[in-house]
């Protein structure tokens, strides 16, 4: 029988117990040390490349709902990596 052992992303500790799944399917867990609960390798969604592409879209002149129709991102998605980029 081969045991994986899986230890907290926030304090390293190797007390967790599965704690549900997301909606996608993946495995949640909890640590009873720290009381984190998440997945263990959390997945942000647009790689930094796409993310670029579409913000180089926007800068030629693109519009909002332009982008969420080429796209498919949401435009308050958008609107929020704006707001971070320099």
């Amino acid at each position: 029988m081969i045991t994986e052992t899986h230890t907290c992303t926030r304090c390293g500790s190797s007390t967790l117990t599965r704690n549900g799944k997301t909606k996608a399917g993946k495995q949640k867990f909890r640590c009873h040390a720290c009381g984190c609960y998440g997945t263990l390798t959390p997945d942000y969604g647009y790689s930094e490349e796409r993310k670029s592409e579409i913000l180089r879209a926007y800068h030629e002149r693109s519009s909002l709902r332009g982008l969420e129709r080429t796209f498919g991102v949401a435009r308050q998605t958008v609107a929020a990596w704006l707001k971070k980029s320099p």
